[in-house]
């Protein structure tokens, strides 16, 4: 082995062993079992332990096995929730539950809320009711029981998702899970707020359609190297970006701002501060200069080279057109409608299954007791 390959092998470790020490110290304080939470999030190890049979089957580990009888009691404990909720807090969900109810209780649809919050039904009902009122926020009443698609944005909300200041990357990460990539925290590629804030839903919205990404989580890089915007940073935007995170169905493992200025340090302890309890534990910030990070990232098993820069920091966009032409070509050739457009005899099919689901809290806390039983069981090695 070379001088050189020797001295960048043993940086790697290096940084391996600090992000261990930093991952440890920051999670004191936790319970047991949220702190393993903490540990399987940032380091993957739930993607790594998935195998596939001779069948072609996938198998999950126990963590992330879903028995059909537990996700069936989940969607009941979930109706329930929702049922329960207060009139104040799911104003825009009990509308959209007026205008489509086949939409909002369609079976995928909840699934998608109950695997961002590891099957809770308490809180996916509280991310669902927070997805709806930023829904109508951001989109109005017409789009709100129905998938945002490329054609819902408008002329600017296009420029400001052409930018790339917001990609999907090709590359998966050590733990299987998609990575998102955000350069220069999306400032300065955006007319008016709204226009991000409805670029960054179109995105995550087309992910979570992923059983993967629904099961395993996302993985965020914030690329923040390159200099500091100009008008300097919109806290407004950074409070409502922090915001509508809570509300998508995805569950975020990980998030790792890069930085090299205490500007740019301010920003990220801004963030943090506007951010749920959640993402703060999951939150790691990488300080240096381009190669520094990009070795650290490596190091923690994020697919550095595919990261859309130059050495110079300079923003690659190539790749990211590709994915919207891809995006684009896909919805126009889908055949599959979608969940509001679908037959009277499918949507009779749902909508007589919902009082059924509404009135059986009396078997919720058998069911409950059953999830709690499984969650204690420990997961296959």
């Amino acid at each position: 082995m070379s001088t050189t390959s020797s001295s960048i092998t043993a940086r790697i470790i290096n940084n391996i062993v600090e992000w261990a020490t930093e991952l440890k110290d920051a999670t004191r304080g936790l319970t047991q079992s949220e702190e393993i939470r903490v540990w399987n999030d940032l380091a993957g190890d739930e993607g790594r332990r998935r195998t596939f049979g001779t069948d072609g089957r996938e198998y999950f580990s126990q963590d992330l096995y879903e028995p059909e009888d537990l996700v069936r009691d989940a969607l009941t404990d979930l109706h329930i929730e929702i049922d329960e909720l207060p009139s104040k807090q799911s104003y825009a969900l009990r509308k959209a539950l007026r205008m489509s109810p086949e939409y909002v209780m369609n079976r995928n649809f909840c699934l998608k809320f109950l695997r961002a919050e590891q099957f809770d039904a308490p809180l996916a009902a509280v991310r669902m009711a927070l997805h709806f009122e930023e829904k109508l926020s951001l989109f109005g009443q017409e789009k709100l029981v129905r998938e945002i698609l490329l054609s819902d944005l408008d002329e600017d909300d296009m420029d400001c998702l052409k930018t790339g200041y917001l990609q999907v990357l090709k590359e998966l990460d050590f733990g299987h899970r998609r990575v998102i990539f955000y350069y220069h925290a999306l400032s300065e590629c955006y007319k008016q707020r709204e226009n991000v804030l409805r670029s960054l839903w179109y995105v995550f919205n087309a992910i979570s359609s992923s059983e993967d990404v629904q099961k395993l989580g996302v993985t965020n890089v914030v690329y923040n190297l390159g200099g500091f915007p100009k008008n300097g940073m919109d806290y407004e935007k950074t409070r409502r970006v922090a915001r509508l995170i809570k509300t998508f169905p995805v569950r975020f493992c990980s998030f790792y701002p890069c930085i090299n200025s205490r500007a740019w340090a301010l920003v990220v302890d801004t963030f943090s501060v506007m951010s749920s309890m959640y993402l703060r534990f999951r939150l790691r910030v990488i300080k240096g200069d381009h190669e520094w990070v990009m070795l650290k990232l490596k190091a923690i098993g994020i697919p550095s080279e595919a990261l859309p820069v130059t050495s110079e920091s300079k923003l690659l966009i190539g790749d990211h057109l590709q994915w919207i032409e891809d995006q684009k070509k896909k919805e126009e050739s889908s055949s599959e409608e979608p969940p509001h457009k679908r037959t009277r005899a499918e949507r009779n099919d749902t909508t007589e299954k919902m009082p059924e689901l509404l009135t059986s809290t009396s078997l919720s806390l058998e069911r409950r007791n059953r999830k709690m039983i499984a969650s204690q069981m420990k997961p296959y090695q």
